[in-house]
Formats: structure tokens, C-alpha cells, sequence
């Protein structure tokens, strides 16, 4: 398990680690969509998935906490349109082996064409973590910053250098 423990590296997370689109949907959705129309898509977050969703496409693969800013309760949220939900427990401030593999066998699932919804019982914050890591080159990461931009990362490799980074600064427990 490797747990995000120092100030500096948890006040890099609140960076927008990406373009940061200072936009409401559905207009950020909507500038996101006409430069990345076809690409692969995953989204980190209960807002910007649910977003996605309304003014775009499912995404390939999505993670959700059926939360908003880390506490408010989403209600009764009806997510439909995935071919397969994973069922998935992260802590808080961590990214656990089990986790990365289950990152891992979803972003697998989904490059074969499954549209694959990961609920996580715990925090999705860090998933963009793994999920720019693992992704094919070409995709694109969507994630909400609660300041309320839309973050979004073309994975490339100097987005991969930065993420593994952010990584390397995550304590071994």
C-alpha cells in the first residue's frame, strides 16, 4: 500500500495536474469533446463522469464514489451504460497493489471494448493516479478539481513522467 503522507505531496493534488478548464459544463465538456472527440476515455470522479455522460459519451472507463467532495452523498444516482461495474475499497490518501491491479484489469477490459464503471466504497481521488499510468498512449483522463475546473490529461509520455512523480512521492506502508 502506498499512502500520499507528506504536506507538499498532498498540496500537489489540489493542481490542477493537467489543461485546467475553467468552464461549467456543459461548455468545459463541450471544448474537451471537439479536440479529443475519438479518443479513449476515462473520467475520475462522480461530476465530471455524470458530466461526461449528459453532454458527451460513456466514457471507456469510469471511476465513481457515488459521492461529491469527498462527503456529499450523491442520493439514488442511476448510472447506466456500462457493459461491467467493479467493485473496488480504497482508503483515503492511498493506492494500494490490489487496487493498481484492479485499475489494471479494468483499463483492460475497456481497450477491448467494454465500457467498464469502477465504484469505489472509499476515495477515487488518487485513481487518476493509475489510470494515466496504465492507460493506452492517446487516451484522455478527466478529472474535477473541487475549485471547479475540469482537468483533462492527454496521455502522453511527459503526462506519464509527471504522474510517476506524484507517484514516486507516495510512502510504501
Amino acid at each position: 500500500m502506498y499512502i500520499l503522507a507528506s504536506k507538499w505531496a498532498r498540496s500537489m493534488m489540489a493542481w490542477p495536474l493537467g489543461i485546467a478548464i475553467g468552464r461549467e459544463a456543459p461548455e468545459s465538456i463541450i471544448r474537451v469533446r471537439s479536440e479529443y472527440e475519438n479518443s479513449f476515455l476515462i473520467t475520475v470522479g462522480d461530476v465530471v463522469t455524470m458530466n461526461t455522460m449528459k453532454y458527451w459519451r460513456i466514457p471507456n472507463l469510469a471511476f465513481m464514489d457515488l459521492k461529491t467532495r469527498r462527503t456529499i452523498d450523491m442520493g439514488n444516482v442511476e448510472v447506466t451504460g456500462f457493459d461491467r461495474v467493479i467493485n473496488m475499497v480504497n482508503r483515503p490518501a492511498t493506492l494500494g497493489v490490489d487496487v493498481i491491479n484492479t485499475v489494471k484489469d479494468a483499463m483492460r477490459y475497456a481497450a477491448s471494448g467494454v465500457h467498464v464503471l469502477i465504484q469505489v466504497d472509499g476515495e477515487e481521488d488518487l485513481l487518476a493516479i493509475p489510470a494515466v499510468l496504465l492507460a493506452p498512449r492517446g487516451s484522455l483522463v478527466l478529472y474535477g478539481l473541487y475549485t471547479g475546473y475540469l482537468v483533462a490529461i492527454p496521455v502522453n509520455d511527459e503526462y506519464r513522467l509527471a504522474f510517476l512523480k506524484l507517484f514516486s512521492m507516495m510512502k510504501p506502508d
